[in-house]
């Protein structure tokens, strides 16, 4: 797999370069992989993976909008990420080729914290879809319940110059793959992992003058969202699931170009409910309920990007009759706005470290 990752990097770094005039500040990196720990809430996993990700990094800092200054965001990343996994096993466990190959295609930022001469440090959060080679369903994997996983992940990389064009890179990260209650079982795999990688520039970079201006942003101060969503949750051990529909009504108090705060109201309809005499196929952990409804009140920020928000909520519920003592919860998601008064959202509902389930619907933002 080493061999042909170098290949495709070989291969898009000569595509690329007759770009380089219109392109002058992308660039391309590959970082091998080796992890330093493979983990799970419910299980402890042996061994390690190996693997690598290639990037291409799209660069921003020659003309950036007002949120990519404040952020000092360096570039946007497409990343490739590739996870061999053949040597991991739960403890106790000695069969072999449990959890199979991971393959991950990530949309990420790449923010600079710190900058000494030619030596860099960077935080490079990353998120997208990734495939699983093994499953429940295919040879009784416990953790993993769907080929088809959310991924996300988050790095610390130092970089420093060798040459005007070629960049030495290192850095320690956090991979999580899942597939948020889909299918389930859904423990997930979490693998942190330390790299060493090449950056190459499509040409030789021209930094841009310290008094470069940022591209201005409009934005309203006060405003509310009213949105709906609808997703499911699988059942334990089979591919049945349940559907749920989230409704959301809040206010937003933007603070600057790229933080709002966030307060408002969640209510989730279940359309199938707890059935005692039925345990094993309607029990759903946190997420057990007996009645349709439960309502809870969040607060938390919005990360605004352009048009992308990235929202993060911690909530305390009104009413849920929880088969479990469960008093709290928190969601995450995104928003898109397609128009200044309509977005397009995905949403997750957690309980604790357990996902419940996402919703994909629309947000409406009505001016006040």
């Amino acid at each position: 797999m080493f061999k042909l990752l170098s290949a495709v990097f070989i291969l898009l770094t000569a595509a690329f370069a007759t770009k380089a005039q219109e392109e002058p500040k992308n660039s391309i990196e590959f970082s091998p992989q080796i992890s330093v720990g493979v983990f799970t809430a419910q299980h402890k996993l042996t061994g390690r993976a190996y693997g690598g990700e290639l990037l291409y990094h799209i660069n921003t800092e020659n003309k950036p909008s007002a949120w990519m200054k404040t952020m000092h965001l360096k570039s946007i990343d497409v990343v490739f990420n590739y996870k061999n996994m053949s040597n991991i096993k739960i403890d106790g466990d000695t069969k072999d080729g449990l959890f199979g190959d991971s393959y991950a295609l990530l949309g990420g930022l790449n923010i600079s914290l710190l900058k000494a001469g030619k030596t860099e440090l960077l935080f490079s959060p990353a998120f997208g879809l990734g495939y699983a080679g093994e499953t429940f369903f295919t040879n009784q994997n416990p953790l993993i319940g769907s080929h088809i996983n959310f991924t996300s992940r988050a790095s610390l990389k130092v970089t420093t110059a060798l040459t005007p064009a070629t960049q030495l890179s290192a850095g320690i990260d956090v991979l999580h793959y899942s597939n948020a209650a889909f299918r389930v079982p859904n423990n997930g795999i979490n693998s942190s992992s330390v790299s060493l990688g090449i950056i190459q520039s499509l040409n030789t970079p021209v930094r841009p003058s310290g008094n470069a201006n940022a591209t201005a942003e409009s934005y309203r101060k006060h405003s509310i969202d009213i949105g709906i969503n609808m997703g499911r949750r699988g059942v334990y051990q089979s591919k049945d699931g349940y559907f749920r529909t989230g409704l959301y009504s809040g206010y937003n108090y933007r603070l600057n170009s790229i933080l709002a705060l966030s307060t408002g109201v969640d209510a989730v309809y279940y359309h199938s409910v707890f059935d005692p005499s039925n345990f094993n196929h309607t029990y759903q952990s946190y997420a057990t309920s007996y009645d349709h409804w439960r309502v809870g009140m969040a607060l938390g920020p919005d990360i605004w990007m352009g048009k992308l928000a990235l929202m993060v909520k911690y909530g305390y519920y009104l009413h849920y009759n929880s088969y479990r003592d469960n008093h709290t919860y928190w969601t995450a998601g995104m928003k898109y706005n397609v128009l200044d008064w309509a977005a397009i959202q995905a949403k997750i509902y957690v309980h604790k470290t357990e996902a419940d389930f996402v919703g994909f619907g629309f947000m409406f933002t009505p001016r006040l």
